[in-house]
């Protein structure tokens, strides 16, 4: 179904036959409200799942997320759905368990084109922990 491609109330492109072109006039970076000369780059995967529940799957919402793997107590594999194209993307993981309200960290333990490992840990001991909260962020 060939039609236009909008963002914001913004006319971006138009679709034919699976073919998306963009308007010479198309100022992605406006629509986007970003500013200045720096690029823009892309979120490539995205999870928010429960690190403490027993069948993880892909989570409360995700992106370009095919399956989580549970790997022991606040060990976790997420493999894409799309791999990025090499291994040096930049992850961000961040975890809380509400009902302890204590600083959490993660550590990155392997990190492939297909896949992520991490572990979550508490800030002030190190121990590797289930977060009832546990967010995933790729940026490529």
């Amino acid at each position: 179904m060939a039609g236009e491609i909008q963002l914001n109330g913004v006319s971006l492109a138009t679709e034919s036959s699976g073919t998306v072109t963009l308007n010479s006039s198309t100022d992605i970076k406006g629509c986007l409200n970003a500013s200045g000369s720096a690029p823009i780059y892309a979120c490539r995967a995205w999870i928010n799942f429960d690190g403490t529940s027993g069948s993880i799957g892909t989570g409360r919402g995700n992106g370009n997320v095919s399956g989580v793997t549970d790997n022991g107590t606040g060990d976790f594999t997420i493999t894409y759905t799309t791999a990025m194209p090499d291994a040096n993307y930049c992850v961000l993981t961040i975890g809380s368990d509400d009902s302890n309200n204590l600083d959490s960290s993660a550590e990155i333990t392997d990190r492939q084109a297909g896949s992520c490992r991490f572990e979550t840990k508490w800030a002030g001991n190190a121990n590797k922990y289930d977060m009832s909260e546990t967010h995933f962020l790729v940026i490529r």
